[in-house]
């Protein structure tokens, strides 16, 4: 039969359309670019080229005279294909301008159907599906292929030959664009990626991690690979521990690994985030053979601008592939993350597995956008979902008789475990559903009742339900012999058009016949118009995933995983010490995305929980812990915890004066905060640094006690404490020090006249006749001075006697 799936036709608006390829030749240098950087190319090639049918490696010969050729149009309408299956080849002669040298291009294609090779000037581009004899249809893919340096003729005659293999029904070069471009025009128009040229600072620093990263793969060095990744990496569905474990398994199969970065440009986005657009490959050895550990694409490595480190792309909608033991060979699956999937790291995810189409395969959904339609249907309500697109080629996904493909048992003893390893499923029946389109529908159901203990939701659009393969009962067969018991395990939905060219309407009703007559409830419909193809069942995906959303949430899907957020407010804050000196108001104020009033409660240290209605006042001294926690409908709690230290007591200051040092002691208590400081002031001042705005009153710091002169003082003091309270202030008065002169020769004796005063002033008062104590007694000194004159006297005497002799 004819695809199952009618092929689907998607508007040419890649490469953004006639606006990019208007012109039959653009070069052109972007204003933003260094002087030195590659020129901006964009050449159409969509018109009329030459087609023969038959297969001979001649005709990719740019030297091959291909003037007997008919002429085509590229794209097309098929006509070439309408009523033949086989080969078709196409060439074009262009020319390539001089100035396009040294500039990265890529030969954008378009789509094709099924399957096809394309040569430059003799040289093989590129190629998507597989060739006879295990021809596998590609028809779905956008041809993207990079044009290796040696290929093109700058400034002179190029040549593109396409070899075209179409498998069955209709066929051909069907949608455009076609051309050859600049990456940076692939970039942004087909990526959506913008960017201005890296400065060659910035080229320089991110080819040296490039660099880095292939040294460590060469040496076998998974430490100094893993060093080149930020903490946050997350790229194609690899976290930064994925990574790893996957580069390390490599390096231990391999020993070694040659990494290649091909057609590098670096670019910076708005966010500063460094972008290298590269053709990256990373190849060893496997079985003493050469092997593409991951074959050569084009990828967009992203580079932190503050670390310097790899950051991965964060996709969501991705391939990827399992290193099939079964198959032997790698087996690609594409993977869609919900939006929540990177923001909620604890959420964990239903999985939805959905089957693609008879000659179809995993990068169908791509064109389709499925990223943009589910994305939509969680935000219409729908329940957020893990889906995996695995490529199921034409295997009506059994396992092939005859030693062929393994399918089934790939898919059910590698493919799913993989998943539920490496992301944040919920690995159990009631939360893994099952879509299929046409042969994907026999898929689901054919693969869903068989393994009751995996899958719980089963649904097929357009599905082949009274269709067979492999040996393998039809899903109505099935369904006829289970029991009421066994269906009622399963939730079901299954629609087709009325005018399904294989009668997939009637499988419907078939269907409905078998459910009602065993009382299994079921949701089903036949659409009164339309055909087998895309616009059947594309707008109705959201029917079969509204079963699949309601089955899980009945099965008792936590959705929210998200605490409620809490913020608190204290009205003032505490002083750079921490303290408050006042009674403080706390205000709090919660949040969450899917409850609007969680409810909120707080209680101090060990006490018991209250329930927040209104601010709550602190007034008490003392070290307050205030815990708060708050609880949303799904039962997730948000917590945060705020300490008050509150001190609105006056903390006292006392003076003591040793009056025979003339030193004053300060001192302070403070039962709860603490003596911050102590200040004091006198007249005069002491020169002294103030430790609290307070000193601008005059007081100063006390430090060390302070030791005062002879002159009186009166000293005011005060202590502050660590809330900032401060104290009643003290006074303490110091008064003079008393002392007595000493006598200077050639002055009257104290107590004795004064010369020129008759009478002098009598001992111990003064002219002002104020009684003063001198402290001074004559006799001493008298004695002393009669004892002295009376020995010198002597002396004399005794010399005047010895000279006589």
């Amino acid at each position: 039969m004819d695809s199952l799936n009618t092929r689907w036709r998607r508007s040419a608006t890649a490469l953004g359309g006639a606006a990019l390829i208007a012109a039959s030749l653009v070069v052109a240098t972007p204003a933003t670019a260094d002087p030195a950087s590659p020129s901006t190319v964009s050449i159409d090639l969509e018109g009329t080229w030459k087609f023969s049918y038959g297969d001979d490696a001649a005709f990719a010969d740019p030297g091959f005279d291909d003037s007997g050729w008919a002429d085509t149009q590229v794209p097309g309408d098929g006509a070439e294909f309408a009523n033949y299956d086989g080969f078709g080849w196409y060439r074009l002669t262009f020319d390539l301008p001089a100035e396009a040298a040294g500039t990265n291009l890529v030969a954008s294609l378009g789509f094709l159907d099924d399957v096809d090779e394309a040569f430059l000037n003799g040289v093989r581009i590129g190629g998507s599906g597989s060739m006879p004899p295990n021809a596998s249809s590609q028809w779905f893919e956008k041809r993207l292929y990079p044009v290796p340096a040696s290929a093109p003729v700058f400034g002179g005659e190029n040549v593109l030959s396409v070899r075209l293999y179409d498998m069955n029904g209709g066929g051909g070069w069907y949608e455009g664009p076609v051309g050859i471009f600049s990456k940076d025009a692939v970039r942004s128009s087909v990526y959506g990626i913008e960017g201005s040229p890296a400065s060659a600072e910035q080229t320089s620093a991110v080819t040296a991690v490039l660099e880095k990263q292939r040294a460590a793969l060469a040496s076998g060095d998974v430490d100094a690979f893993v060093a080149t990744l930020g903490e946050d990496y997350f790229h194609d569905g690899r976290s930064r521990e994925r990574r790893e474990r996957e580069i390390r398994s490599w390096i231990e199969e391999s020993g070694s690994l040659t990494l290649l970065d091909g057609e590098v440009e670096v670019i910076v986005a708005a966010d500063g985030t460094l972008i290298v657009d590269t053709n990256r490959s990373i190849t060893g050895t496997r079985d003493g053979g050469s092997y593409a550990f991951q074959p050569a694409a084009q990828q967009f490595l992203r580079f932190s601008p503050t670390t310097g480190l790899e950051a991965g792309n964060a996709s969501r909608f991705f391939r990827e592939t399992v290193d099939s033991e079964l198959e032997g060979s790698a087996r690609e699956f594409v993977t869609y993350l919900p939006p929540s999937y990177l923001t909620e790291p604890n959420r964990q995810y239903p999985v939805v597995y959905l089957f693609h189409g008879i000659n179809g395969g995993s990068r169908e959904w791509e064109p389709r956008d499925m990223d943009d339609v589910l994305d939509g249907l969680w935000a219409d309500g729908l329940a957020e979902s893990i889906v995996v697109m695995p490529d199921g080629e034409s295997l009506w996904y059994a396992d092939q008789p005859n030693g062929g493909v393994p399918w089934r048992s790939m898919f059910l003893t590698e493919m799913m475990p993989l998943v539920d390893a490496e992301y944040r499923t919920l690995d159990s029946r009631d939360f893994r559903a099952i879509t299929g389109i046409s042969m994907g529908g026999f898929g689901a159901y054919s693969i869903g009742l068989s393994n009751p203990e995996k899958f719980s939701s089963l649904a097929s659009h357009i599905g082949a339900l009274s269709f067979s393969s492999a040996g393998l009962p039809t899903p109505l067969a099935q369904v006829g012999a289970m029991s009421t018991e066994q269906l009622s395990q399963y939730d079901f939905y299954y629609d087709a058009c009325e005018f399904d060219e294989y009668r997939f309407d009637n499988a419907v009703r078939s269907m409905d016949t078998l459910l009602t007559a065993k009382g299994i409830d079921y949701t089903s419909i036949v659409y009164p118009e339309g055909r087998h193809n895309d616009a059947c069942w594309l707008p109705n995906i959201g029917s079969s995933f509204t079963v699949h959303s309601d089955h899980f949430r009945a099965a008792g899907l936590v959705e929210d995983a998200v605490a409620p957020a809490i913020s608190i407010d204290l009205g003032v804050a505490p002083n750079e010490r921490g303290w408050f000196a006042a009674p403080v108001t706390v205000t709090l104020s919660v949040t969450d995305a899917r409850d609007e009033a969680p409810l909120v409660e707080y209680r101090f240290g060990e006490g018991e929980w209250a329930t927040y209605t209104e601010p709550i006042v602190v007034a008490d001294d003392g070290r307050h812990l205030l815990e708060i926690r708050a609880t949303d409908a799904a039962g997730n709690v948000g917590t945060l915890t705020q300490t008050i230290d509150l001190d609105a007591t006056l903390p006292t200051a006392a003076a003591d004066l040793d009056e025979e040092s003339r030193t004053l002691t300060l001192s302070g208590s403070d039962a709860l905060s603490g003596i911050h400081a102590i200040e004091y002031t006198t007249a005069p001042a002491p020169t002294a640094r103030a430790v609290d705005p307070g000193a601008a009153d005059g007081f100063v710091a006390y430090t060390e006690p302070v030791v005062f002169d002879a002159d009186a003082a009166e000293v005011r003091y005060r202590a502050i404490d660590a809330a900032g309270n401060v104290s009643a202030e003290g006074t303490v008065s110091i008064p003079a020090a008393v002392t007595t002169p000493t006598p200077t020769p050639g002055e009257p004796t104290p107590g004795t006249p004064t010369p020129g005063t008759p009478g002098g002033t009598p001992a111990g008062e003064t002219p002002g006749g104020s009684l003063v104590s001198t402290g001074f007694d004559p006799m001493p000194f008298l004695g002393a001075t009669l004892l002295l004159a009376l020995l010198g006297g002597a002396f004399i005497a005794l010399r005047r006697r010895r000279a006589t002799r």
